[in-house]
């Protein structure tokens, strides 16, 4: 794999590089700036495969690098891994909004290089259609109910804030330190009639739904910091860095709120009664080597039995 560090720390662009090599990379170029980065992107004769980039640096920090370089088309979903000394959890997640797809705490070891570049590996076989907004008048031009990918399958846009793909989603989940799983909420949302939107909408104004829906999940707690994925199907898995499980009534009626005030809801006619269900949040599970799938699943579980009593109650 070709490697980019950037770091202004001269003896962070030592270290990182002998540790990739130890790991058997050799293909890795240095930056100390986060415009030197950007010049050495944009002259690079291949694309690199990885990106490793410092969140804490003068000038452009990590996290705004991240949000330019996401805006290039070649780098939309090339892995991006934040190299971070700091512990507040608001860093981390600006650059999970920004677009970052893991990272990895300073003091460096080799097990962490050589983990998170494995899950790097992983990340770039996995397969997320990668839509900005501006896009969507371009690449989707086609008739009502018929469109050019599988709606059921994960779609990330790139300039939605607190906004990401599912297995970043399951990066920040998996690392997060046990002091924090206590703090933190897991949930699992759904489009209401998904099916009937999927008909009846062309795929831009479908797309448009979706972003919406995830601005609305990002802004529907007072502190805005709620991280999702669309997952498919008109679904979104949630992280909320907070205890939601005696509030989350109150978060879906904010949720809800919010949507019926976005254009495009209201410009379709058939959303008069546009609505979302959230499932009842879940702690994530304290053991790392589970934590993902279990916490996951047993957020989509508590989704299914409200969408099962709602269909009940009608």
């Amino acid at each position: 794999m070709k490697f980019l560090v950037v770091d202004d720390d001269p003896i962070v662009l030592d270290l990182v590089p002998m540790l990739l090599r130890q790991e058997g990379h050799t293909d890795i170029s240095v930056a100390a700036s986060g415009m030197g980065a950007l010049d050495i992107l944009s002259f690079s004769a291949e694309n690199f495969d990885v990106l490793l980039l410092d969140i804490e640096m003068p000038g452009m920090n990590g996290i705004e690098l991240c949000a330019e370089i996401r805006k290039i088309p070649a780098y939309r979903s090339t892995p991006i891994i934040m190299l971070t000394a700091k512990s507040d959890a608001s860093s981390i997640e600006s650059a999970f909004s920004a677009g970052a797809n893991d990272y990895i705490t300073k003091p460096f070891d080799i097990e962490s290089i050589a983990t998170r570049t494995h899950i790097a590996e992983r990340m770039m076989r996995e397969t997320c259609k990668v839509f900005t907004r501006d896009s969507l008048s371009d690449c989707l031009p086609g008739p009502f109910g018929q469109h050019d990918f599988d709606f059921a399958e994960p779609i990330v846009f790139n300039d939605l804030n607190h906004h990401t793909d599912p297995f970043s989603l399951g990066n920040y989940l998996s690392q997060l330190a046990q002091q924090r799983v206590t703090e933190t909420s897991v949930f699992a949302l759904k489009i209401d009639t998904f099916d009937l939107l999927y008909d009846e909408l062309t795929g831009r104004d479908l797309l448009l739904i979706i972003a919406a829906v995830s601005n609305s999940i990002s802004t529907a707690t007072a502190d805005n910091r709620l991280l999702n994925a669309y997952v498919g199907s008109g679904i979104f898995l949630c992280i909320a860095p907070d205890d939601l499980v005696d509030a989350w009534v109150e978060v879906e009626e904010n949720i809800s709120a919010i949507l019926k005030e976005l254009s495009p809801i209201r410009k379709a006619e058939l959303l008069d009664t546009f609505s979302v269900t959230m499932g009842r949040p879940v702690r994530p599970y304290l053991s790392k080597t589970q934590r993902v799938r279990r916490t996951f699943d047993r957020a989509k579980v508590q989704l299914s039995r409200r969408l099962n009593a709602n269909m009940v109650a009608n």
